[in-house]
């Protein structure tokens, strides 16, 4: 039975939320200010969550999607609210959720800072094969729908997505994924080519034609489903993206996690280097510092700096980078973050870090929290792209003696419900 259902609020996760007979329901692409018809999939003991079944009264910050596969295609989930709406929303789930599970009060939010780009941003992106389509998981599910282009991808990204996809239909039967990003310094693709056979297939010959692409790599897997386990059968020309930072070139292989936003990296780069307010003397670690993405930049306003990456390929590229842009301060470990704070704990204890940077995945790392409180820094910098992670840690760094004084959002995911939040702490 379909039930009228007006939406008051957008959630974590980019469902719409509204309220039937006191009960919270949950439904996604919905927005706020919607007055819909909804079915109830699933009724729980706390909440309820819907599917919408027709718009009565559209939202004012309703906006029509301008991707055809959008609500079938998993990647977007907020492409049906006008992108100031969405800023607007996604800021407000920020502060929202760092005050409700953070705990955290009198705080100084920051404005929110839009994407420079709402679409056609995103330098990098796996593309899934099943069955010889080629495309991105639909929504809730591991069937891939097929596209031709996706209008929050880099242009050049699009047009090196089909031309490989047309280049390598005779390999479809072995290939599971394709990972394809844009090296900005050069305006040229790089692919790395996921299979689960190592039989013959002649990589160059099929991708001679493909004129976006400056390099390729091919891995096999005997397990498709396991990334790390990827033997390395061929590689072809240069297969490392470059991006600008400041006045550096930064460059790592495609396999090496770096911002997807390239201009977004910029304000979020700009962000860190304000909350660390650094004067030349300054002594800064930086956890899950991977290629010197924010390393390098705080070196040049740093006494020093080291950075600390599990990823030993991130730290060879931050080690490389470091030298190419010339910068002698800033040393890498290749290490587990919470064990490297673990061995060096009496040294830390003994001579603090001025400002320690950490920009965890996305579950966070309450360990690393943990044994910040030991090490009490004077500033703390927490980059995350999970509020919810987030404000767990913030709400442990906080019983260990700081003070959270600013906050900032940063649009990196236009489109998505993904949200990056830097915050700064203070040891009182």
């Amino acid at each position: 039975m379909d039930s009228k259902l007006t939406i008051t609020a957008l959630a974590h996760g980019g469902s719409g939320v509204g309220r039937i007979d006191g009960k919270v329901v949950f439904v996604p692409f919905t927005a706020p200010g919607d007055v819909a018809m909804v079915e109830i999939t699933a009724d729980k003991k706390a909440f309820s969550e819907g599917a919408l079944k027709e718009i009565i009264t559209p939202s004012q910050i309703r906006a029509t999607p301008e991707c055809s596969l959008y609500g079938v295609c998993g990647g977007c989930s907020l492409q049906h609210i006008d992108y100031q709406g969405q800023v607007e929303w996604k800021h407000r789930i920020f502060e929202e959720t760092l005050r409700r599970i953070g705990g955290i009060s009198d705080v100084e939010f920051d404005a929110a800072t839009p994407s420079p780009a709402p679409m056609g941003y995103r330098s990098r992106a796996r593309f899934h094969v099943s069955g010889g389509v080629w495309g991105f998981f639909e929504v809730k599910s591991h069937k891939v729908v097929g596209l031709d282009a996706c209008p929050v991808l880099d242009p050049i990204l699009n047009i090196a997505f089909a031309a490989t996809r047309n280049a390598l239909k005779g390999a479809d039967l072995s290939i599971f994924a394709v990972d394809i990003g844009v090296s900005e310094a050069d305006q040229k693709a790089v692919a790395s080519i996921h299979v689960t056979s190592s039989k013959g297939f002649p990589w160059a010959e099929a991708l001679s034609g493909v004129k976006e692409l400056k390099g390729y790599q091919v891995l096999v897997y005997p397990v498709r489903q396991d990334r790390n386990r990827g033997r390395l059968i061929e590689r072809h020309a240069d297969t490392e993206l470059f991006y600008q930072v400041e006045d550096m070139r930064l460059g790592a292989g495609i396999d090496v996690f770096s911002q997807v936003n390239r201009r977004g990296n910029h304000l979020l780069v700009e962000k860190v280097l304000s909350y660390a307010s650094l004067e030349g003397t300054e002594a800064v670690v930086d956890l899950f510092s991977g290629v010197g993405n924010l390393s390098l930049p705080l070196a040049k306003r740093a006494g020093s700096v080291v950075g600390v990456e599990s990823a030993g390929e991130a730290i060879d590229a931050a080690i490389k980078n470091a030298h190419n842009n010339n910068v002698t301060n800033a040393d890498f470990t290749a290490m587990d973050a919470s064990a490297w704070l673990k061995q060096e704990i009496k040294a830390l204890e003994k001579k603090r870090p001025d400002v320690v940077v950490l920009d965890p995945p996305r579950g966070g790392d309450t360990g690393v929290a943990s044994m910040l409180g030991k090490v009490r820094p004077a500033r703390i910098i927490y980059v995350s792209c999970s509020p919810p992670t987030l404000a767990r840690d913030l709400s442990h760094l906080i019983g260990t003696g700081y003070t959270v004084k600013r906050a900032g959002f940063i649009d990196m995911f236009p489109q998505t419900f993904h949200i990056e939040g830097v915050v700064v702490l203070e040891a009182r």
